[in-house]
């Protein structure tokens, strides 16, 4: 994730016909990076938001389980059916990606004959 702040003029100097929603649909078409979903709001309603939701949005879903591959599968889905709830000026389901894990169990009786507490190790 990564945020621009764009500063717009005066809307009186903006093209003629030109509407929030409409500029909103020309940076978007101008603005695509892959894996990343453009949330056009103002800065301090998308600090709000993620505070409140841990997401840039006022409103997200998350899908939580043990295996990846059937959560993507399901925020893939759901992308789908929210894309088309009224009212939706997008809808994108984040890619998930495996990664590599090394889990450290400290062994107590090695750290104590070395005189090491646990929380050194930590």
């Amino acid at each position: 994730m990564f945020e621009t702040v764009i500063n717009l003029k005066p809307e009186s100097e903006w093209r003629p016909g030109m509407t929030l929603d409409t500029l909103i649909q020309e940076m978007d078409r101008a603005l695509q990076f892959p894996g990343v979903p453009n949330a056009w709001t103002m800065p301090i309603k998308a600090r709000t938001d993620m505070l409140a939701t841990g997401i840039r949005t006022p409103v997200g879903i998350k899908v939580i389980g043990q295996d990846l591959k059937v959560i993507e599968r399901l925020a893939r889905e759901i992308e789908v059916v929210v894309r088309n709830v009224p009212g939706t000026s997008s809808a994108f389901a984040e890619r998930i990606m495996g990664g590599y894990y090394l889990d450290i169990e400290p062994d107590r009786r090695e750290l104590a004959r070395y005189g090491l507490m646990i929380g050194d190790v930590q």
